[in-house]
């Protein structure tokens, strides 16, 4: 019998929370744990999540609280109050070189929002969407939830670059794919999409009708070239929805801010979609998001790109010194994917014991995809202090290993 009364069998659920507890969410039970020993005043240290240690800009923070006493408090329009969406075909324009127009954006509650009512309205139970492994933790959860089968591409990632092959695409394409799904910068795996990479995605969308969902979230943590969209090549953008969010570029993980770009035809969609689920998001945020996206913004995320990869630099040197860790020095991103494989342990069963002995909190692979299970994650978004401390606790375990 419960505090409430005598257990009594609850109806039953729908399917689709089966196809909502993945691996990727499964994946996140030690982050869980450290955030509450950390809570707990535990000498724990968190390399788990993307979330950098830089406040938000103080001029929108400002603006933020500016709006609240302007009495910026009520229902917002659902595809976003018309100074955001300027706002973000403006600063997309100012960063690609190509004319984007209001009517192509509908904010939403993160990317992540953004990416879940993008796979809805593109695919439907009876299709495929295609995504690149490693992958991050939510996607294929995201594609199933709606009843959609999530067929993933294995690549392999070369001196911190891509590898597709252009066979192994086209093999994974059949009469049911409706869409490809693609993360670059890559969360976990560190990977920038480079030009062949793009040429060969756009060719086989292209002979095959396929939708493009790209999540370039991460766009502005790029390190060693240019970041390019799929977006920018020829005939692509009518087949591609961009998905992109304040959170990484401008330290606005909280603020839950983020939308889509797309072809005209997809917008009343999205926007449809976002009135269900969403009904617009608060005004008053969507007024201090509009005002980071300006120019004056500009300066912040180029620092905070500065910082990270200034922190990739520090988390590479300290691993590259520890044997039995292979790793490819990321490209873009803020994490660097690490094979655990020569200790002769699992990743999950490295993390466990890392957290357990050194207080040190890292997401095993398996979150990311069933090849990646000898891998960890680690992220380089905390404070050059917290990295390099990371990295002694790390090397200190790796030694007790060997010894």
């Amino acid at each position: 019998m419960s505090a409430s009364g005598p257990t009594v069998a609850s109806p039953a659920f729908a399917k689709r929370v089966e196809d909502i507890a993945s691996d990727g969410s499964a994946g996140w039970a030690i982050a869980d744990a450290a955030a509450t020993a950390i809570e707990g005043g535990k000498d724990v240290i968190s390399l788990c999540l993307g979330d950098t240690s830089f406040d938000t800009p103080s001029f929108i923070v400002e603006a933020m609280f500016e709006r609240v006493r302007a009495g910026r408090t009520h229902y917002a329009p659902v595809p976003g109050t018309p100074e955001l969406r300027q706002g973000i075909a403006a600063a997309q324009s100012r960063f690609d070189g190509q004319a984007w127009h209001p009517d192509e954006v509908t904010v939403f509650a993160g990317a992540q929002n953004a990416l879940f009512a993008a796979v809805m309205c593109l695919a439907d139970p009876t299709s495929e969407v295609l995504f690149l492994e490693p992958w991050y933790a939510t996607y294929e959860a995201t594609i199933r939830v709606g009843g959609a089968t999530a067929r993933p591409v294995k690549l392999s990632i070369d001196g911190g670059a891509a590898r597709l092959s252009e066979s192994v695409l086209t093999g994974a394409v059949t009469g049911k794919t409706r869409a490809m799904l693609l993360n670059s910068p890559n969360n976990p795996g560190g990977y920038v999409l480079g030009p062949e990479d793009l040429s060969i995605i756009a060719k086989v969308a292209a002979q095959h009708d396929l939708w493009i969902i790209s999540d370039e979230v991460y766009r502005s943590a790029v390190y060693d070239a240019p970041f390019t969209s799929i977006a920018s090549l020829p005939g692509m953008r009518a087949r591609t929805i961009i998905v992109n969010s304040v959170s990484k570029s401008h330290a606005m993980t909280g603020w839950r801010l983020g939308w889509t770009l797309s072809p005209l035809a997809a917008t009343p969609h999205l926007q449809n979609l976002s009135q269900c689920m969403l009904f617009g998001s608060p005004t008053f945020i969507q007024d201090a998001a509009a005002v980071g996206l300006t120019e004056r913004g500009d300066g912040d995320m180029r620092y905070f790109s500065a910082e990270l990869r200034r922190r990739r630099d520090i988390m590479c040197a300290g691993l590259a010194e520890i044997p039995d860790l292979r790793f490819v020095r990321p490209a873009g991103g803020m994490f660097c994917f690490v094979d655990v494989s020569a200790t002769g342990m699992s990743g999950s069963q490295f993390a466990e014991r890392l957290f357990a002995e050194e207080g040190l909190a890292v997401v095993p692979g398996f979150a990311f995809g069933p090849n990646m299970a000898a891998y960890i994650r680690l992220s380089f978004s905390g404070s050059e202090e917290i990295v390099a401390a990371a990295i002694e606790r790390l090397r200190r375990f790796c030694a007790t290993l060997r010894g």
